[in-house]
Protein backbone atom coordinates (compact mmCIF):
# COMPACT_ATOMS: atom_id res chain seq x y z
CA UNK A 1 0.00 0.00 0.00
CA UNK A 2 1.31 3.13 -1.27
CA UNK A 3 1.25 6.28 2.20
CA UNK A 4 -1.69 8.84 2.20
CA UNK A 5 -3.55 11.13 4.48
CA UNK A 6 -6.73 11.66 4.83
CA UNK A 7 -8.11 14.73 6.67
CA UNK A 8 -11.87 15.51 8.03
CA UNK A 9 -11.68 17.31 11.20
CA UNK A 10 -15.43 19.04 11.18
CA UNK A 11 -17.22 17.67 14.05
CA UNK A 12 -20.42 16.12 12.44
CA UNK A 13 -24.36 16.29 14.01
CA UNK A 14 -26.80 14.33 12.06
CA UNK A 15 -30.26 13.85 12.65
CA UNK A 16 -33.88 14.59 13.59
CA UNK A 17 -33.63 17.86 15.42
CA UNK A 18 -30.05 18.48 14.91
CA UNK A 19 -30.40 21.79 14.50
CA UNK A 20 -31.72 22.25 17.66
CA UNK A 21 -28.27 21.49 19.07
CA UNK A 22 -26.38 24.89 17.75
CA UNK A 23 -26.50 26.76 20.48
CA UNK A 24 -24.74 24.10 22.29
CA UNK A 25 -22.26 23.89 19.25
CA UNK A 26 -21.85 27.66 19.78
CA UNK A 27 -20.91 27.58 23.00
CA UNK A 28 -18.29 24.86 22.83
CA UNK A 29 -16.47 27.30 20.58
CA UNK A 30 -16.68 30.24 22.90
CA UNK A 31 -19.37 32.41 20.01
CA UNK A 32 -21.68 34.67 22.00
CA UNK A 33 -22.66 36.98 18.81
CA UNK A 34 -22.41 34.99 15.29
CA UNK A 35 -23.42 36.15 12.10
CA UNK A 36 -25.86 34.19 10.57
CA UNK A 37 -25.17 33.54 6.48
CA UNK A 38 -28.01 32.73 4.23
CA UNK A 39 -29.82 33.76 1.47
CA UNK A 40 -33.32 35.64 0.13
CA UNK A 41 -34.66 32.30 -1.06
CA UNK A 42 -34.49 30.50 2.31
CA UNK A 43 -35.63 33.63 4.54
CA UNK A 44 -38.97 33.73 1.66
CA UNK A 45 -39.26 30.27 2.56
CA UNK A 46 -39.04 30.00 6.38
CA UNK A 47 -36.21 27.79 6.66
CA UNK A 48 -33.39 30.33 7.98
CA UNK A 49 -36.05 31.03 10.26
CA UNK A 50 -36.01 27.65 11.85
CA UNK A 51 -32.24 28.65 12.26
CA UNK A 52 -32.82 32.16 13.66
CA UNK A 53 -36.01 30.72 15.75
CA UNK A 54 -33.62 28.31 18.00
CA UNK A 55 -30.84 31.19 18.45
CA UNK A 56 -34.15 33.00 20.20
CA UNK A 57 -35.25 30.35 21.87
CA UNK A 58 -31.34 29.98 23.34
CA UNK A 59 -30.90 33.98 23.79
CA UNK A 60 -28.35 34.37 21.39
CA UNK A 61 -27.73 37.45 19.90
CA UNK A 62 -26.85 37.46 16.56
CA UNK A 63 -26.99 39.22 12.96
CA UNK A 64 -28.07 37.94 9.69
CA UNK A 65 -26.31 38.61 6.19
CA UNK A 66 -29.09 36.89 3.63
CA UNK A 67 -27.67 38.79 0.13
CA UNK A 68 -26.15 35.70 -1.22
CA UNK A 69 -26.31 35.48 -4.81
CA UNK A 70 -26.67 31.62 -5.99
CA UNK A 71 -23.00 31.93 -7.27
CA UNK A 72 -20.77 33.62 -4.63
CA UNK A 73 -18.71 36.42 -5.37
CA UNK A 74 -15.73 38.32 -4.72
CA UNK A 75 -17.54 41.60 -3.91
CA UNK A 76 -20.17 39.31 -1.55
CA UNK A 77 -17.09 38.20 0.55
CA UNK A 78 -16.13 41.39 0.82
CA UNK A 79 -19.59 42.66 1.82
CA UNK A 80 -19.69 39.94 4.81
CA UNK A 81 -16.42 40.54 6.27
CA UNK A 82 -17.03 44.48 6.57
CA UNK A 83 -20.35 43.83 8.01
CA UNK A 84 -18.87 40.96 10.33
CA UNK A 85 -16.06 43.38 12.19
CA UNK A 86 -19.02 46.01 12.09
CA UNK A 87 -20.80 44.43 14.27
CA UNK A 88 -18.58 42.98 16.33
CA UNK A 89 -19.33 39.31 15.44
CA UNK A 90 -17.30 36.27 16.69
CA UNK A 91 -18.55 33.70 14.89
CA UNK A 92 -20.14 32.57 11.66
CA UNK A 93 -23.40 30.19 11.35
CA UNK A 94 -24.28 29.40 7.26
CA UNK A 95 -27.61 28.33 6.75
CA UNK A 96 -27.63 26.97 2.81
CA UNK A 97 -26.45 25.79 -0.08
CA UNK A 98 -22.77 25.59 -1.31
CA UNK A 99 -22.67 29.06 -2.65
CA UNK A 100 -23.80 30.42 0.92
CA UNK A 101 -21.03 28.12 2.64
CA UNK A 102 -18.56 28.63 0.00
CA UNK A 103 -19.19 32.60 0.25
CA UNK A 104 -18.48 32.48 4.61
CA UNK A 105 -15.49 30.32 3.52
CA UNK A 106 -14.39 33.13 1.73
CA UNK A 107 -15.23 36.07 4.17
CA UNK A 108 -14.01 33.92 7.01
CA UNK A 109 -10.86 33.54 5.44
CA UNK A 110 -10.43 37.16 4.87
CA UNK A 111 -10.81 37.96 8.40
CA UNK A 112 -8.12 35.33 9.46
CA UNK A 113 -5.93 37.17 7.22
CA UNK A 114 -6.92 40.90 8.84
CA UNK A 115 -8.17 41.36 5.99
CA UNK A 116 -6.02 40.51 2.54
CA UNK A 117 -8.16 40.40 -0.45
CA UNK A 118 -9.35 36.87 -0.33
CA UNK A 119 -8.40 36.78 -4.02
CA UNK A 120 -4.49 36.55 -3.43
CA UNK A 121 -5.26 33.53 -1.97
CA UNK A 122 -6.37 31.46 -4.82
CA UNK A 123 -4.68 28.12 -4.95
CA UNK A 124 -3.55 25.57 -2.94
CA UNK A 125 -2.65 25.99 0.74
CA UNK A 126 -2.39 29.71 0.44
CA UNK A 127 -4.12 30.54 3.89
CA UNK A 128 -2.06 29.99 6.72
CA UNK A 129 -4.10 30.86 9.69
CA UNK A 130 -7.22 29.70 11.28
CA UNK A 131 -10.29 30.84 10.65
CA UNK A 132 -12.92 32.39 13.40
CA UNK A 133 -15.42 29.64 14.81
CA UNK A 134 -17.60 28.63 11.41
CA UNK A 135 -20.48 26.03 11.57
CA UNK A 136 -22.40 25.19 8.31
CA UNK A 137 -25.97 23.54 8.19
CA UNK A 138 -26.44 23.04 4.60
CA UNK A 139 -29.96 22.42 3.30
CA UNK A 140 -28.95 20.94 0.43
CA UNK A 141 -27.78 17.40 -0.50
CA UNK A 142 -25.19 18.20 -3.21
CA UNK A 143 -22.24 20.23 -2.64
CA UNK A 144 -20.70 18.37 0.50
CA UNK A 145 -19.24 21.89 0.90
CA UNK A 146 -19.88 22.00 5.03
CA UNK A 147 -16.92 18.92 5.21
CA UNK A 148 -14.96 20.17 1.93
CA UNK A 149 -11.18 22.16 2.15
CA UNK A 150 -12.66 24.10 -1.22
CA UNK A 151 -14.49 27.15 -2.01
CA UNK A 152 -14.87 28.15 -5.18
CA UNK A 153 -16.14 32.06 -5.76
CA UNK A 154 -16.99 33.63 -8.79
CA UNK A 155 -15.08 36.84 -10.22
CA UNK A 156 -17.49 38.57 -11.98
CA UNK A 157 -15.59 41.14 -13.90
CA UNK A 158 -13.08 37.95 -15.28
CA UNK A 159 -16.32 35.85 -15.74
CA UNK A 160 -14.22 32.84 -13.83
CA UNK A 161 -14.98 31.03 -10.84
CA UNK A 162 -11.68 31.40 -8.45
CA UNK A 163 -10.59 28.00 -6.57
CA UNK A 164 -9.88 28.40 -3.22
CA UNK A 165 -7.94 25.25 -1.41
CA UNK A 166 -6.85 24.38 2.15
CA UNK A 167 -7.32 22.56 5.26
CA UNK A 168 -7.94 25.90 6.81
CA UNK A 169 -11.25 26.13 5.04
CA UNK A 170 -13.20 23.19 6.52
CA UNK A 171 -16.04 24.31 8.41
CA UNK A 172 -15.72 23.44 12.33
CA UNK A 173 -18.66 21.46 13.07
CA UNK A 174 -21.54 20.39 10.33
CA UNK A 175 -25.32 20.11 11.16
CA UNK A 176 -27.60 17.84 9.26
CA UNK A 177 -31.06 17.95 9.94
CA UNK A 178 -33.39 16.30 7.41
CA UNK A 179 -36.27 18.73 8.38
CA UNK A 180 -34.16 21.40 6.42
CA UNK A 181 -34.39 19.76 2.88
CA UNK A 182 -37.86 18.65 3.21
CA UNK A 183 -38.74 21.97 0.81
CA UNK A 184 -36.46 21.35 -1.95
CA UNK A 185 -38.63 20.84 -4.95
CA UNK A 186 -37.53 17.62 -6.91
CA UNK A 187 -35.88 19.62 -9.39
CA UNK A 188 -33.46 20.83 -7.11
CA UNK A 189 -33.26 17.63 -5.32
CA UNK A 190 -32.38 15.93 -8.17
CA UNK A 191 -29.46 18.42 -9.49
CA UNK A 192 -28.09 18.40 -5.90
CA UNK A 193 -28.37 14.97 -5.45
CA UNK A 194 -26.25 14.03 -8.90
CA UNK A 195 -24.07 16.81 -7.85
CA UNK A 196 -22.85 14.79 -4.71
CA UNK A 197 -23.05 11.26 -6.77
CA UNK A 198 -20.50 13.36 -9.30
CA UNK A 199 -18.62 13.98 -6.39
CA UNK A 200 -18.52 10.32 -4.97
CA UNK A 201 -17.42 8.81 -8.35
CA UNK A 202 -14.79 11.73 -9.23
CA UNK A 203 -12.95 10.84 -5.78
CA UNK A 204 -12.73 7.16 -6.62
CA UNK A 205 -11.42 7.68 -9.75
CA UNK A 206 -8.97 10.28 -8.89
CA UNK A 207 -5.65 9.77 -9.12
CA UNK A 208 -5.04 10.32 -5.27
CA UNK A 209 -7.69 8.05 -4.42
CA UNK A 210 -6.64 6.07 -0.77
CA UNK A 211 -8.31 3.45 0.99
CA UNK A 212 -10.40 6.19 3.45
CA UNK A 213 -11.80 8.25 0.82
CA UNK A 214 -12.68 4.91 -1.37
CA UNK A 215 -15.30 3.88 1.57
CA UNK A 216 -16.48 7.13 1.99
CA UNK A 217 -17.37 7.20 -2.02
CA UNK A 218 -18.38 4.34 -1.75
CA UNK A 219 -20.55 4.44 0.77
CA UNK A 220 -21.80 8.01 -0.36
CA UNK A 221 -23.24 6.40 -4.04
CA UNK A 222 -25.40 3.91 -1.87
CA UNK A 223 -26.83 5.73 -0.26
CA UNK A 224 -27.49 8.28 -2.99
CA UNK A 225 -28.31 5.36 -5.22
CA UNK A 226 -30.70 4.36 -2.71
CA UNK A 227 -32.34 7.52 -1.61
CA UNK A 228 -32.37 10.51 -4.22
CA UNK A 229 -35.13 8.85 -6.17
CA UNK A 230 -37.13 8.49 -3.24
CA UNK A 231 -36.32 12.02 -1.89
CA UNK A 232 -37.31 13.71 -5.53
CA UNK A 233 -40.49 11.01 -5.05
CA UNK A 234 -41.72 12.01 -1.54
CA UNK A 235 -39.90 14.86 -0.77
CA UNK A 236 -41.31 14.74 3.54
CA UNK A 237 -39.17 11.35 3.88
CA UNK A 238 -37.17 11.98 6.49
CA UNK A 239 -35.36 8.57 6.51
CA UNK A 240 -34.75 9.32 2.87
CA UNK A 241 -33.89 13.12 3.13
CA UNK A 242 -30.98 12.37 6.15
CA UNK A 243 -29.67 9.53 4.29
CA UNK A 244 -29.01 11.81 1.17
CA UNK A 245 -27.82 14.59 3.85
CA UNK A 246 -25.34 12.01 4.79
CA UNK A 247 -24.61 10.28 1.15
CA UNK A 248 -23.43 14.53 0.78
CA UNK A 249 -21.46 14.66 3.13
CA UNK A 250 -19.28 11.18 2.88
CA UNK A 251 -19.00 12.34 -0.76
CA UNK A 252 -17.80 16.10 0.14
CA UNK A 253 -15.22 14.08 2.70
CA UNK A 254 -13.79 11.59 -0.13
CA UNK A 255 -13.33 14.24 -2.83
CA UNK A 256 -11.62 17.09 -0.19
CA UNK A 257 -8.92 14.52 0.26
CA UNK A 258 -8.81 12.50 -2.80
CA UNK A 259 -10.03 15.65 -5.34
CA UNK A 260 -11.79 15.74 -8.53
CA UNK A 261 -11.15 15.74 -12.57
CA UNK A 262 -12.57 16.12 -15.81
CA UNK A 263 -16.25 17.11 -14.85
CA UNK A 264 -15.24 19.64 -12.11
CA UNK A 265 -13.08 21.31 -14.54
CA UNK A 266 -15.69 21.39 -17.59
CA UNK A 267 -18.15 22.63 -14.83
CA UNK A 268 -16.50 24.90 -13.15
CA UNK A 269 -15.54 26.71 -16.76
CA UNK A 270 -19.20 26.38 -17.52
CA UNK A 271 -20.54 28.49 -14.56
CA UNK A 272 -17.90 31.33 -14.98
CA UNK A 273 -18.41 31.86 -18.45
CA UNK A 274 -22.16 30.65 -18.95
CA UNK A 275 -23.53 31.09 -15.89
CA UNK A 276 -24.35 27.13 -15.62
CA UNK A 277 -25.89 26.30 -11.77
CA UNK A 278 -23.00 24.07 -10.44
CA UNK A 279 -25.36 21.24 -9.80
CA UNK A 280 -27.16 21.36 -13.09
CA UNK A 281 -23.46 21.50 -14.70
CA UNK A 282 -22.07 18.39 -12.80
CA UNK A 283 -25.59 16.51 -13.79
CA UNK A 284 -25.55 17.56 -17.33
CA UNK A 285 -21.84 16.64 -18.16
CA UNK A 286 -21.39 13.76 -15.69
CA UNK A 287 -22.22 11.03 -18.15
CA UNK A 288 -20.49 12.41 -20.90
CA UNK A 289 -17.49 12.14 -19.13
CA UNK A 290 -17.75 9.01 -17.68
CA UNK A 291 -18.38 8.07 -21.76
CA UNK A 292 -15.43 9.29 -23.24
CA UNK A 293 -13.70 7.78 -20.25
CA UNK A 294 -14.74 4.38 -20.97
CA UNK A 295 -14.34 4.70 -24.80
CA UNK A 296 -10.67 5.53 -24.32
CA UNK A 297 -10.21 2.70 -21.96
CA UNK A 298 -9.68 5.02 -19.17
CA UNK A 299 -10.37 3.84 -15.13
CA UNK A 300 -10.68 0.19 -16.55
CA UNK A 301 -12.71 -1.36 -13.98
CA UNK A 302 -13.36 1.24 -11.72
CA UNK A 303 -17.14 2.20 -12.75
CA UNK A 304 -17.49 -1.27 -12.72
CA UNK A 305 -16.47 -1.90 -9.24
CA UNK A 306 -19.27 1.36 -8.65
CA UNK A 307 -22.06 -0.63 -10.52
CA UNK A 308 -23.27 -2.53 -8.06
CA UNK A 309 -23.75 0.20 -5.07
CA UNK A 310 -25.06 2.50 -7.34
CA UNK A 311 -27.79 0.22 -9.38
CA UNK A 312 -28.05 -3.26 -7.56
CA UNK A 313 -30.45 -4.65 -9.61
CA UNK A 314 -28.89 -3.84 -13.19
CA UNK A 315 -25.31 -5.57 -11.89
CA UNK A 316 -27.05 -8.44 -10.49
CA UNK A 317 -28.61 -8.46 -13.91
CA UNK A 318 -25.24 -9.06 -15.77
CA UNK A 319 -23.31 -12.73 -15.88
CA UNK A 320 -20.70 -13.47 -12.87
CA UNK A 321 -18.23 -13.85 -16.14
CA UNK A 322 -18.79 -10.34 -17.65
CA UNK A 323 -15.83 -8.60 -18.12
CA UNK A 324 -14.70 -5.13 -16.48
CA UNK A 325 -15.15 -3.38 -20.03
CA UNK A 326 -18.88 -4.87 -19.82
CA UNK A 327 -19.41 -3.67 -16.61
CA UNK A 328 -18.18 -0.13 -16.86
CA UNK A 329 -20.67 -0.05 -20.16
CA UNK A 330 -23.02 -1.21 -17.57
CA UNK A 331 -22.41 1.83 -15.19
CA UNK A 332 -22.18 4.67 -17.96
CA UNK A 333 -25.26 3.54 -19.65
CA UNK A 334 -27.00 3.82 -15.79
CA UNK A 335 -25.93 6.91 -15.46
CA UNK A 336 -27.58 8.66 -19.21
CA UNK A 337 -30.75 6.77 -18.07
CA UNK A 338 -31.02 8.17 -14.45
CA UNK A 339 -30.72 11.57 -16.07
CA UNK A 340 -33.44 10.58 -18.58
CA UNK A 341 -36.03 9.79 -15.85
CA UNK A 342 -34.90 12.99 -14.23
CA UNK A 343 -35.54 14.69 -17.05
CA UNK A 344 -38.98 13.22 -17.98
CA UNK A 345 -40.00 13.61 -14.09
CA UNK A 346 -39.36 17.15 -13.11
CA UNK A 347 -38.11 18.96 -16.28
CA UNK A 348 -34.29 18.53 -15.29
CA UNK A 349 -32.58 19.81 -18.45
CA UNK A 350 -30.05 17.81 -20.34
CA UNK A 351 -28.87 19.75 -22.40
CA UNK A 352 -26.53 22.29 -22.63
CA UNK A 353 -28.50 24.22 -25.35
CA UNK A 354 -31.29 23.93 -22.65
CA UNK A 355 -29.48 26.30 -20.77
CA UNK A 356 -29.12 29.25 -23.22
CA UNK A 357 -25.56 28.06 -24.05
CA UNK A 358 -24.68 28.90 -27.66
CA UNK A 359 -21.93 26.47 -29.40
CA UNK A 360 -19.88 29.89 -30.36
CA UNK A 361 -18.87 29.48 -26.33
CA UNK A 362 -18.08 26.13 -26.14
CA UNK A 363 -14.27 27.13 -26.85
CA UNK A 364 -13.87 29.04 -24.67
CA UNK A 365 -14.84 27.01 -22.24
CA UNK A 366 -13.33 24.12 -23.47
CA UNK A 367 -9.63 26.39 -23.25
CA UNK A 368 -10.43 27.97 -19.58
CA UNK A 369 -11.25 24.08 -18.26
CA UNK A 370 -8.09 23.15 -19.28
CA UNK A 371 -6.15 25.18 -16.74
CA UNK A 372 -9.14 24.53 -13.81
CA UNK A 373 -6.92 23.28 -10.69
CA UNK A 374 -9.55 19.89 -11.21
CA UNK A 375 -8.00 19.11 -14.07
CA UNK A 376 -4.51 18.14 -12.03
CA UNK A 377 -6.53 15.35 -10.50
CA UNK A 378 -7.16 13.96 -13.73
CA UNK A 379 -5.96 10.13 -14.75
CA UNK A 380 -5.07 11.78 -18.23
CA UNK A 381 -4.30 15.05 -19.66
CA UNK A 382 -7.33 17.66 -20.33
CA UNK A 383 -6.71 18.18 -24.03
CA UNK A 384 -8.10 21.15 -25.75
CA UNK A 385 -9.68 18.51 -28.03
CA UNK A 386 -10.66 16.59 -25.16
CA UNK A 387 -13.21 18.97 -23.51
CA UNK A 388 -14.04 20.05 -27.09
CA UNK A 389 -15.33 16.23 -28.00
CA UNK A 390 -17.47 16.41 -24.07
CA UNK A 391 -18.92 19.68 -24.32
CA UNK A 392 -20.30 18.98 -27.71
CA UNK A 393 -21.77 15.99 -27.21
CA UNK A 394 -23.52 17.42 -24.21
CA UNK A 395 -24.58 20.23 -26.09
Amino acid sequence: MQGFEFFCPTKIVCGEHALDKLPRELEARGVAHPLVMTDAGLVKLGVAARLTNVLDAAGVAYDVFDQIPPDSSMEVVGQVARLYAERGCDGFVAIGGGSVIDTTKGAAASLACKGVDFATLQGSEILTRDLPPFIAVPTTAGTGSEVTLVAVVADTEKHAKLSFTSYKLVPHAAILDPALTASLPPKLTATTGMDALTHAIEAYTSIQKNPVSDAFAVKAIELIGENLPVACRDGANVDARANLALGSLLAGAAFSNAMVGIVHALGHSLGGLCHIPHGQAMMMLLPHCVRYNVENAIHVGLYGELLAHLAPARASALPASAPAAERDRAFCEHLFSLNESYHGQYGVPLRLSEMGVERPQLEAVAKQARYDGAALYNETEITLEVAWEILEAAF
